[in-house]
């Protein structure tokens, strides 16, 4: 059996592949059919529980410590880093508890028929602007917990495949005089933000360009409305307010939110007003992806070429989005069916074979390696992989000034003028080389506790090369060229 599955922030959905049909699984809970499985740990007794058991024991208080947006937490820390708020349990550990809570339910409580001794083959996704530690976590985590990863997309070309396969007719070259060319995803989640045009020539998608926030989402939303309310932010008080906020409509003058002790009624206008300065964020991303398109070639007036602006994920029932985005892209825009659930149904149609779905992605963040500069008085970064670039394979060679080789690796949303990062900064973990041989049989914990001065250059040539792979995980592999050894590291995996 295959599936699209969606590991959202506040809500993961589970899309199957039947028969060329991709129906969204629905799950048993307490007799309620649920189209999701929610993002939260908590600890009841001691013992760490996920998902719909976690939402209830957060929901009547019986939680002793809990966490909601459980991805939104884990991208933001390395897989072996501890999670702040439970007990001795690693980001791969509770992405691994997670995803298998998921297996279980789909097989138990989901409207799917499934046999589970069958092998689950999954297409899975991430943001656009995910690092490359996340992406190594997120398929590590799939694996561990019983599924079969068969490819891993960003999630607005996921998005995009489901509006084409809704739209084929209209939007598809050899379809019509003037076949759109390209569509804008417009992608607001729980915990992030994406903006990406994918390219749409009949079964084949390719994704052009892609700007986004790591750390912008409906989470934010339900923090403003806490904040209005004054109310201390608990899990259990952010679930209230992201329960309140899905209740508002656009005509909508009074937000209730109720709280253990009291109702709280808070003004919606207030309400859009602190979080317009968010929106205006997410449309600035929109403005320099469009900017892109410009230096490809691509004219984002020319109404013949552009499929629209996509409009999915769970944020964009927000009214205050969809409002201003109507002020500022007007007809262009085109709400999903199913905006929680376009991405996982996309991955589905990807992972389908009948389907004959081709996907082609660009790089989405600038990886590079920090130096030294002026004889070591400074330190500046060196791009070696550039976001929305074509180059895969990059090799860097010199001869060294240094025994040891320290590398300090960083992901970063954006260069400035002067081409430092300035966005979204990820540190990966530090890796350890012999640039003299005699170190050559240390490991890297014996590596980093050598003393790195400075010494004259060194006759070897060191080469690294740097390969990015399809599934946007990064890995390279450094040698000594003169000696002629060599190791391989794979950044943001566990070691």
């Amino acid at each position: 059996m295959r599936f699209g599955i969606d590991f959202g922030t506040t809500r993961t959905v589970v899309a199957g592949c039947l028969d060329s049909r991709h129906p969204v699984a629905s799950f048993d809970e307490d007799g309620e059919y649920k189209e999701h499985v929610p993002g939260i740990a908590a600890v009841v007794g001691g013992q760490v529980i996920v998902g719909w058991d976690a939402a209830r024991a957060v929901a009547d208080g019986s939680a002793e410590q809990a966490i909601r947006s459980i991805k939104r937490v884990i991208s933001t820390l390395a897989p072996d880093q501890p999670v702040p708020g439970l007990p001795n349990v690693t980001a791969l550990e509770l992405a691994t508890l997670f995803l298998r809570e998921l297996r279980r339910v789909l097989v138990e409580r989901s409207n799917l028929e499934l046999d589970p001794n069958e092998l689950f083959e999954v297409m899975v996704a991430v943001p656009a602007s995910a690092p490359s530690r996340q992406r190594w976590l997120t398929l590590e985590a799939f694996r561990r917990s019983g599924f079969q990863p068969i490819g891993l997309l960003n999630e607005p070309t996921a998005a995009a495949i489901e509006l084409a396969h809704l739209h084929l007719s209209d939007l598809s070259a050899g379809k019509r005089r003037s076949p759109k060319k390209y569509v804008v995803v417009y992608d607001l989640g729980g915990g992030t933000f994406d903006a990406s045009a994918v390219s749409l020539e009949g079964q084949r998608f390719e994704l052009i360009a892609t700007e986004g926030l790591a750390t912008l989402g409906g989470d934010d939303f339900d923090a403003l409305i806490l904040e209005l309310a004054g109310i201390v932010p608990t899990p259990q008080a952010l679930e209230r307010a992201r329960e309140a906020k899905e209740s508002l409509r656009a005509g909508t003058k009074k937000l209730l939110l109720e709280s253990d002790d009291d109702s709280i009624t808070i003004d919606v206008a207030e309400l859009y007003t602190r979080a317009q300065p968010l929106v205006d964020q997410t449309i600035a991303q929109v403005e320099q992806l469009f900017s892109r398109l410009v230096e490809r070639g691509i004219d984002p007036d020319d109404p013949r070429e552009l499929g629209g602006v996509y409009l999915v994920g769970g944020g964009v029932a927000f009214p205050a989005v969809q409002r201003s985005l109507r002020a500022r892209f007007g007809k262009k825009l085109q709400l999903a069916p199913q905006p929680f659930a376009a991405t996982a149904v996309g991955l589905a149609i990807a992972a389908d074979p009948a389907a004959q779905i081709s996907v082609r992605e660009t790089i989405t963040r600038h990886f590079g390696v920090w130096r030294e500069a002026d004889d070591g008085v400074d330190k500046v970064f060196d791009s070696l992989i550039g976001k929305n670039s074509d180059a895969p394979t990059v090799i860097r060679r010199y001869r060294p000034t240094h025994a040891v080789g320290h590398l300090r690796f960083l992901e970063c949303g954006a260069l400035d003028d002067a081409g430092q990062p300035v966005q979204d900064l990820v540190p990966c973990t530090d890796v350890y080389f012999p640039y003299d041989p005699a170190l050559g049989a240390c490991d890297e914990t014996e590596l980093a506790q050598v003393p790195n001065v400075r010494r004259s250059k060194l006759a070897d040539e060191i080469a690294e090369t740097y390969t990015y792979a399809p599934d946007g995980t990064i890995s390279v592999h450094i040698e000594n060229v003169s000696r002629g050894y060599g190791r391989t590291f794979h950044i943001g995996a566990l070691r």
